[in-house]
């Protein structure tokens, strides 16, 4: 529940729309099925006032296929606390092949300047920083000059504004409560810039991902502070929060601790947390994001990765909960 931004709950009368089609590929020889897929192709690049949509899936393979038509056109400088795949499938390449740029350890904020100067004219941002949750939103007008490819996935969850500078988004539809791998890359330009091979269409993909968008639920109310207010008073200065982020997000520390052994903790109590991306997928790590800025691999264990969507519990008694199960932890 207090990871919803990045794993929330399945949205299955959404899914139920791919598990009604006929067959795995639609008939092209009548135009019925492909004149829907425009039709919502259109209707979705109304709501995000794009041109062009084709299926993305957030996989290794998927971002490697984009990095390696980039750094043919562009040089390329990349956010490295992008998604874990991206980052991934970044370290495929020869060194130097992009230009990497880093939160810095002091705000969480990312500088570009360097990357400038070196010649960048491409760059790949996250919305948020994985992880840590912080926001890269005022680069968009920075970066106008150049060109750039946004992932999104995080805004739209959020319901925060898009930026308006960006070539082309990326969409995660797990963050809008799809399985893996639906997600969407939309372009400004009707071509892709050129970026675009054939692909295969996704019946309903379009249809799906529009009504995801527009039947995600938020939280109107910010609980982060509260939360953290509630928290810090049970705990004192044993409870931090690593950098300033968005509305309902936090990137809480518990010092002292390994964020595994406390989420392991409140299974039975129905609280999930995460501890960022690796921890997310399985991959028993702490947060690469904070190694990469220079943060210890013990400093890194103490986060959790926390988001407040839709949240309707009550934030006394889940803070009492959770700095009770954090003090017999520590105690261990």
């Amino acid at each position: 529940m207090l990871d919803y931004l990045q794993n929330p709950p399945i949205k299955h009368n959404l899914m139920q729309e791919f598990i009604q089609v006929d067959s795995p590929n639609y008939f092209a020889l009548t135009p019925n099925a492909s004149q829907k897929i425009q039709q919502d192709k259109e209707a979705l690049n109304l709501v995000l006032k794009t041109k062009a949509l084709k299926p993305f899936s957030f996989s290794l393979e998927s971002f490697y296929f984009l990095l390696d038509q980039l750094s043919q056109q562009f040089k390329v400088a990349l956010i490295l606390s992008s998604h874990k795949m991206l980052y991934e499938a970044s370290l495929h390449f020869k060194k130097g092949t992009f230009i990497p740029l880093i939160p810095n350890f002091e705000d969480g904020k990312i500088p570009i300047d360097k990357a400038i100067a070196e010649g960048a004219d491409c760059f790949i941002v996250p919305y948020l920083n994985e992880d840590i949750l912080t926001s890269n939103a005022n680069l968009d007008e920075i970066l106008k000059p150049y060109f750039s490819i946004w992932d999104i996935s995080y805004a739209l969850a959020l319901k925060l504004p898009l930026p308006q500078n960006a070539n082309i988004y990326l969409a995660n539809g797990e963050n809008l409560g799809l399985i893996r791998p639906l997600g969407i890359m939309a372009s400004k330009d009707k071509d892709f810039y050129g970026l675009s091979v054939g692909y295969l269409e996704l019946e309903n993909l379009y249809a799906v991902f529009l009504q995801a968008i527009q039947t995600q639920k938020i939280s109107h109310k910010d609980y982060a502070l509260p939360f953290f207010e509630n928290l810090h008073n049970l705990l004192g200065d044993d409870s931090y929060i690593f950098y300033p982020s968005v509305a309902n997000t936090l990137a809480l520390g518990l010092k002292g601790i390994k964020a595994r052994s406390f989420i392991q903790s409140l299974i039975f109590d129905n609280i999930r947390l995460i501890n960022g991306q690796d921890c997310l997928f399985g991959f028993l790590s702490p947060s690469f994001v904070l190694q990469l800025m220079g943060h210890t691999q013990e400093r890194a264990r103490e986060l959790l990765s926390i988001s407040f969507i839709d949240f309707q519990g009550d934030i006394q008694k889940l803070t009492q909960k959770l700095a009770q199960k954090y003090l017999q932890v520590k105690a261990l």
